[in-house]
């Protein structure tokens, strides 16, 4: 990857890991306050059948290739946490180009996929659904996509690629673990959080009040609400810890891994650790560092499209990609 100067953090109290610490902390005391505060001053919509719900069916979109190009595979793409699911199209484009058709997943709580309600606005309704989500819920819905994948490769001959950001790349990974009939002939992984940095495991100290929504630091354009639950962050710890329990061989598939060094999220070096000491020697990690002209408010955690890590990046990391589902790299 091109090497250049590093990029400040997303803000500056993320330049210090004593800095990082205290602001956690303080995310948590101010959630705790505002928990307590307006827990008994207003009460959240509760979803019942009585106020005419229905599951939007909308957690799957399918993007072909051109006709004009042969089939070379059928991936599954899968987001991350609170990111907006179109944000993964720059990476859904790249497959689709190099002959792959791509099954694109959209979360519980992500996207269109969450419960309506004809009392309240679909912002509010999503935010709803994403408090409510569990590590199972999204395993399962991430394993029945997969199926599809799986019979339209099957029918085709082709092979099952799967790429995954951040969150939908530990999703991934810990499906391939959790049923002995899913199998990747390849995967891609941007930033995947297979562990999360010493930092980030404060948050757990929330868990008490699943209902407390944290402020995301991704620019507004890529989230997908206005800040995560700590629901979500439950499901996202308890799929962390599973992956950890039940990591083996499995695993040891053609991988290619993109991570900024400077990942506020997710320890790079841990990251490394893991490869060695479980002896993944088809894993090959890629690390980069984002263009000068990349702006400030773009965190090292957020390298899915050009906008993210600049120009020159991207076109090392559309490079590095073609090569590996070519199987050169």
């Amino acid at each position: 990857m091109k090497q250049s100067t590093a990029t400040k953090p997303l803000c500056c109290f993320m330049t210090k890991r004593p800095v990082i610490v205290l602001f956690i902390c303080f995310v948590i005391a101010t959630a705790v306050c505002s928990y307590w505060l307006t827990s008994n001053k207003a009460q959240r919509t509760i979803f019942s059948s009585a106020m005419g719900i229905s599951e939007k069916d909308d957690s799957l979109e399918w993007f072909k290739r051109k006709i004009t190009r042969r089939l070379k595979g059928v991936a599954l793409v899968v987001h991350g946490l609170n990111l907006r699911p179109d944000r993964m199209l720059h990476i859904v484009v790249e497959l689709n180009n190099d002959g792959i058709d791509v099954l694109n997943v959209s979360l519980r709580g992500h996207g269109r996929n969450y419960l309506e309600s004809v009392n309240i606005y679909p912002e509010e309704a999503r935010l709803e659904s994403f408090r409510n989500v569990t590590y199972g819920l999204w395993s399962d819905e991430v394993y029945k996509a997969y199926l599809k994948v799986r019979e339209r490769a099957s029918k085709k001959n082709v092979p099952v690629f799967f790429v995954g950001y951040s969150l939908g790349g530990l999703l991934g990974c810990d499906l391939l673990l959790s049923h002995p009939d899913v199998f990747y002939d390849n995967m891609v992984l941007f930033a995947p959080a297979l562990n999360v940095t010493t930092e980030s495991y404060l948050l757990k100290a929330l868990m008490p009040f699943p209902n407390i929504v944290i402020d995301s630091l991704s620019p507004i354009s890529y989230r997908t609400n206005e800040g995560t639950p700590m629901a979500a962050y439950k499901a996202l710890f308890e799929a962390i810890e599973h992956f950890e329990k039940n990591t083996d061989g499995r695993l040891n598939i053609p991988t290619a891994v993109f991570i900024d060094e400077g990942d506020e999220f997710i320890s790079c070096s841990k990251l490394k650790e893991m490869i060695v000491q479980r002896n993944f020697d088809q894993w090959q990690i890629h690390t980069l560092r984002k263009d000068n002209d990349v702006g400030e408010k773009i965190s090292h955690h957020l390298i899915i499209n050009k906008d993210s890590v600049g120009e020159d990046t991207w076109k090392q990391i559309k490079s590095t990609l073609r090569k590996h589902l070519q199987g050169g790299a």
